[in-house]
């Protein structure tokens, strides 16, 4: 889990002055985030895959607060050059959209039967659909809001109602709690439990390479997974669940692939979609997909799925009807790259 969840109910601001304000505390707690290694923002499809469109007060967007000069009040002085560092700042803020991808099934399936409402104390206080809310909560990450109200001047948001409908038509009303920041120190706040995650996060990793022959027990995972798994880090990703479901669908079709060749067309029986490589790439960069067998000697691992942000190559020994898994992490280089 690198990623945090953008609260879509935390703007607009009252005017353009505290606008102004709120988006520098936005920058730097986003900032504060990314030292943690949450360094990614994912936003509601409504808002699109940037924040530049976002209208932060009436008639105010965030790319007026980007392509304008500094404005200045009496209330305020302005710093110009933390301003324009704050500017670039948020355009390296990488973000995208939706919220709950195709590559996190469970939990988009779950979204998809659940309603999440917040009753915001502001005000004469409103009941709102909060959907952002929810998917920070399915996803277990920190929602980011901008400090526009007092009522999100907060760790964690409390007393947000989660309906779901159950397999058999019965619906279920929980309410539930969200981390949440606004500011950097409610990053501090959060900085042991992110640390305990990626701890949790490494003893599966390296609990999955220990066991790996008990969950797929036709596949080979060999070349470099050993240390991707339980060096350093592991695999500390918000894909670790859907790696583990891929792995075992490709486990699957390895058990009923007893003869003929390799087929790529096969494999969509079993969910997934198997990619190879260009011939330029291969030339350029194929000894980055060159690993070593078990047995001895080297194949190219050229074949791979996809998986979120990562990747895992795999080899088909169409002789022995085996699979071997030689890489599980960030895609590798290409020519289009």
């Amino acid at each position: 889990m690198d990623f945090l969840i953008f609260n879509e109910l935390s703007y607009p601001f009252e005017n353009k002055y505290e606008a102004n304000t709120g988006i520098k505390t936005f920058i730097k707690t986003f900032a504060a985030a990314s030292q943690l290694g949450l360094n990614h923002l994912r936003l509601h499809k409504n808002i699109g895959k940037n924040l530049y469109n976002l209208e932060l007060a009436p008639g105010y967007y965030v790319s007026h607060w980007l392509h304008t000069q500094t404005f200045k009040h009496k209330h305020a002085v302005e710093d110009d050059e933390l301003n324009d560092d704050l500017r670039e700042r948020l355009k390296e803020i990488l973000t995208s959209s939706p919220m709950i991808t195709d590559n996190e099934p469970i939990e988009k399936e779950t979204n998809d039967r659940s309603t999440f409402e917040i009753f915001i104390q502001h005000g004469k206080g409103e009941l709102k659909k909060a959907e952002g809310l929810g998917a920070a909560f399915l996803l277990d990450t920190i929602a980011l809001s901008f400090l526009s109200i007092d009522f999100w001047n907060t760790q964690k948001i409390k007393q947000l109602k989660h309906y779901f409908i159950e397999e058999d038509g019965s619906d279920v009303i929980n309410f539930v709690e969200v981390r949440h920041a606004s500011r950097p120190g409610h990053m501090e706040y959060h900085a042991e439990w992110l640390e305990k995650k990626k701890r949790e996060s490494l003893k599966a990793s390296r609990d999955l390479w220990e066991r790996r022959e008990e969950f797929f027990p036709h596949l080979v995972l060999c070349g470099i997974v050993e240390q991707q798994l339980t060096t350093n880090v592991g695999i500390r990703s918000k894909y670790f669940n859907q790696i583990i479901e891929r792995l075992k669908r490709l486990d699957a079709f390895a058990k009923d692939w007893t003869t003929g060749s390799f087929s790529d067309k096969e494999l969509k029986r079993y969910g997934l979609n198997v990619s190879g490589e260009s011939e330029q790439t291969m030339l350029r960069y194929g000894r980055e997909r060159r690993f070593r067998l078990p047995q001895g000697g080297k194949e190219f691992f050229e074949k791979h799925i996809k998986t979120g942000d990562l990747r895992f190559h795999f080899y088909p020994d169409e002789e022995n009807h085996r699979i071997y898994v030689g890489y599980i992490g960030p895609h590798l280089r290409t020519v289009t790259d």
